[in-house]
Parts: C-alpha cells; sequence; structure tokens
C-alpha cells in the first residue's frame, strides 16, 4: 500500500447521529465546585480566544466531527464563554456545553442561546459538596436536576442533558434517578452513569 492512510476517511459514511465524533474543547481549569470523583485540577485558568480558535482550527483539520463539547473545569466560569459557542456554531459545528450549572443564570442561557448553544450536559451527584445540596442522596438531587430541565425547557431549543458519577454507596440510588428522567422524558434526552 503506497498511499498514505488518512484517518478522515475511515469513519462510516453516510453520517448517522450514532457515529457522530465530537471534539472535546478544555478553555478553562476553573471550576466552583471540588466534586469527590473530579480528576482536574481546579485552577484559575482561562485559555485565551486566540488559543481557543486554535484548537478549533486543529480539530476542523484533523478530525471530522458534528459537535464540540465545551468543558473543563466548569465552561460557564470563562469570561467569553458565549463567544466560544458562537465560535464554535460559525464554524459549523453544534456547541454542547458541560457543565454543574451553578454559574447558570437565565439572561446567561439566553445569550449562550443567540450566539448558537445546541445543548447542555448538567454533572449533578450527590458528591459534589454544592451549597445548599450538601449530605443529599441522588434521589434527593432529582430537585435541583428538575431545577435545571424547567429553566432549559423555558427558554427552549436546547437539548438537555445529565450525567452523574455512581458510588459504591450512591449505585442503589441510580434507579431513582432513571425513573426521574423518565418522568421528564420530554425534556431530558441524555442520561450518563460515569462509574
Amino acid at each position: 500500500m503506497d498511499e498514505a492512510l488518512d484517518h478522515r476517511k475511515l469513519y462510516r459514511l453516510p453520517w448517522n447521529l450514532a457515529d457522530n465524533p465530537i471534539a472535546w474543547l478544555e478553555p478553562t481549569q476553573a471550576c466552583n465546585l471540588a466534586c469527590d470523583g473530579c480528576y482536574r485540577q481546579n485552577e484559575k485558568l482561562h485559555k485565551s480566544l486566540d488559543t481557543v480558535q486554535a484548537e478549533l482550527d486543529t480539530f476542523a483539520r484533523l478530525r471530522t466531527f458534528d459537535g464540540v463539547s465545551i468543558a473543563g473545569g466548569d465552561p460557564l466560569l470563562h469570561p467569553q464563554v458565549v463567544q466560544i459557542v458562537r465560535r464554535a456554531r460559525n464554524m459549523g459545528y453544534k456547541a454542547i456545553l458541560n457543565t454543574n450549572g451553578l454559574a447558570l443564570t437565565r439572561e446567561l442561557l439566553h445569550e449562550l442561546k443567540a450566539a448558537g448553544l445546541s445543548g447542555l450536559t448538567f454533572h449533578i451527584d450527590s458528591k459534589q459538596g454544592r451549597p445548599g445540596w450538601r449530605n443529599k442522596t441522588e434521589s434527593e438531587m432529582n430537585e435541583l436536576r428538575q431545577s435545571f430541565v424547567e429553566l432549559v425547557a423555558s427558554v427552549g431549543d436546547i437539548s438537555c442533558a445529565f450525567n452523574s458519577t455512581v458510588y459504591e454507596d450512591t449505585l442503589e440510588q441510580v434507579p431513582d434517578i432513571v425513573q426521574w428522567g423518565a418522568q421528564n422524558i420530554e425534556h431530558v434526552h441524555t442520561l450518563v452513569f460515569i462509574t
């Protein structure tokens, strides 16, 4: 075989939603929680818009993908998160924020939607040490999940997903989260459990 292998041609075509890869962008290391299961250093470091754009350009050059998962830290803490979403969208990609939601306001959500936000994935679990939610069970955390579902639904046209880290002592409560998701199936589009 004389021709160089081009990994961008290895994806199955035509595309379908099941095999569209997602690029993973981390514009900040800053976070406003200290979750038990987190693998990241919580440093108040934000990448510049130029660095973020260079990373998006690298993704576009090297990969075929449909969406950009904007994570961190918590991307809502980046002072230019709206511009980051807009840049990803202007390049033709779905912008999806992975957040704990603590910094989300209705006003910010409207700005993000106007910039082209496609979806939110909220990380919520009982071992995050959230102010006002310490020592709650996963079942009790459904009340917090519900508040985010209602906020996103009230703004409309943004997908809403939830992930939760599962620990040995919270495993038995996973069915309660699943049941809550099923009761809100019109607005909860995905549930992910991280072991």
